[in-house]
Parts: C-alpha cells; sequence; structure tokens
C-alpha cells in the first residue's frame, strides 16, 4: 500500500530554522544529577574551574549536560548535573541552533545548580568552597569533541 506524500510531510521532524522558533517548543522537566563528588586531599589549586558540555537530543526529549571540576588545594570537587527539556513535537534542529542554545540558554540554565552542587559538597566535606563567578551569557564557547580511537587493534 503506497502512503501518500501528505502523510509522509506530517509524520517529518520540522527543522527548526531559528533558536526563539526552538525556545517556543520547549519546556524545562527536570534538572538530573549524574556525580557529586568531594575528595579531600592535596590537589594543585585551578586557577579556574573546568566545564564540560554535552547535548543529546533525542525523540521530544533535549538534554544540556555540565560536568564542572574544580581543586581548591585541599579538595578535588565535581559535579555534573543535566538540564531536561521536553519538546512540544518532534524537531530537526541544525548544529548551528543547537550551539546558540547550549550557549545561551541551556548552559544558563544547569549552571546555578551546579555551581550549588560545588558549594554543597564542599561544605558537606568541611572545606571552603571555591566562589564560583557569575556565568555570562555567550561566555561558554562549544568545540567538537575529538573521537576517540578504538585500541582493539586498527
Amino acid at each position: 500500500m503506497a502512503r501518500s506524500k501528505a502523510s509522509d510531510t506530517a509524520s517529518a521532524p520540522a527543522e527548526v530554522t531559528s533558536i526563539q522558533e526552538l525556545l517556543d517548543g520547549l519546556e524545562l522537566t527536570e534538572i538530573r544529577t549524574y556525580l557529586l563528588h568531594a575528595e579531600r586531599g592535596s590537589f594543585e589549586t585551578d586557577d579556574e574551574a573546568r566545564i564540560a558540555v554535552s547535548v543529546n537530543h533525542e525523540g521530544q526529549v533535549l538534554e544540556l549536560r555540565c560536568k564542572l571540576t574544580a581543586s581548591t588545594g585541599d579538595s578535588e570537587l565535581a559535579v555534573d548535573r543535566s538540564a531536561v527539556f521536553a519538546l512540544q513535537r518532534p524537531m530537526m534542529i541544525p548544529p548551528s541552533v543547537m550551539s546558540e542554545f547550549a550557549e545561551r540558554v541551556g548552559v544558563m540554565t544547569v549552571y546555578p545548580y551546579v555551581r550549588e552542587g560545588v558549594f554543597s559538597v564542599a561544605s558537606s566535606l568541611g572545606v571552603a568552597p571555591p566562589v564560583m563567578g557569575l556565568l555570562r551569557a555567550g561566555s561558554i564557547k562549544l568545540t567538537a569533541v575529538p573521537e576517540v580511537l578504538s585500541e582493539s587493534g586498527s
């Protein structure tokens, strides 16, 4: 039985053309915690915290994950949390729109929760938490992560 072109068009996800269009079609539904880590010891003090950001888009779920690691001299602290967004409908999100969303909206959404987690684990350990400044929109720039080559032989 042949499918009509109209039904193919109706079932295909629409491509988002701007960050505003993406924002109009999503809602924050959850903050997930993947890691809360605090370790007391002697560590080199970092001048700045290290932040890793990843984005996962599957179906009608968009998740932006942020892992922050900081060393204070007497502790190593790490927090990995994500902001989970529900899309109102299936969407194809081009890389340029996804990057802009991650850099300007996604990171800004999850960062306060990550910063609170760092403060909390440091306090639980009994060490002074690092002072983490404000994160300004656009201050995080995404870069491609190089693929890790398999060690299985080739």
